[in-house]
């Protein structure tokens, strides 16, 4: 459902600033080979090497207090000073983000490049964590407010009903995702990576995950407690 207010341009504008470290992330990352090994979970402690490195990573981001405004964590272990949040898609993030890495990543496994992967997942996911919870929240709060009465009612219902791919699809604008998609293929080749990668990112994994995000926000309006 397209929505076109001054409000929302200029939120969409100032989201565009997070996708050029995004690329430039991914670009790092899919010259090494995938590495499933990495994202395998270990039976003696159900966690993968992946897992164990991330939650080192954010122990201390956590501990110094990244986690208090508005930025939120990829490892869904416990960390200390972080509430815990509703709108919350890390878990769809995470595992898209391995699903497209598969894809687009040399195959094999080399443990060697094990440090350089992980560093350059962190970059990716955390460059894609913010652009997202930034986009969905932002957004999703931002179509509330601007919707007529029409619309809000359309969302009410659905909400009330827990139809989250309805609210989804009322959510989604077709005209601006591909006006995102154009502006990312070239980004995209001003910094040497394939545009069609960059779309493949964006269309598998960054706009349904944001819907998802909006949806939640319609959710905990008509849905508060």
């Amino acid at each position: 459902m397209a929505s076109t207010t001054a409000a929302l341009i200029a939120l969409r504008e100032n989201l565009a600033e997070a996708e050029e470290p995004i690329l430039r992330a991914l670009k790092f990352r899919i010259k090494l080979p995938f590495n499933g090994k990495l994202y395998s979970r270990m039976p003696w402690i159900g966690l993968s090497r992946f897992d164990v490195r991330l939650y080192l990573q954010e122990f201390e981001r956590a501990w110094s207090g990244s986690y208090r405004h508005g930025e939120r964590p990829l490892s869904t272990l416990w960390l200390p000073k972080t509430k815990p949040d509703r709108l919350d898609v890390t878990a769809d993030l995470r595992r898209g983000y391995v699903e497209v890495l598969q894809q687009l990543c040399p195959a094999g496994d080399n443990p060697r490049t094990y440090d350089d992967a992980c560093r350059g997942d962190f970059d990716a996911l955390w460059f894609l964590s913010k652009r997202i919870r930034e986009a969905g929240v932002s957004v999703g709060e931002r179509k509330l407010k601007d919707a007529d009465q029409e619309t809000l009612a359309l969302y009410k219902a659905e909400a009330r009903e827990n139809h989250r791919e309805r609210l989804i699809e009322l959510l989604k604008d077709e005209e601006q995702e591909r006006t995102v998609t154009e502006r990312v293929r070239g980004k995209a080749e001003e910094v040497r990576l394939d545009p069609d990668i960059a779309e493949r990112l964006f269309r598998e994994l960054v706009f349904p995950t944001t819907l998802k995000l909006e949806a939640q926000v319609i959710l905990r309006f008509f849905q508060p407690s």
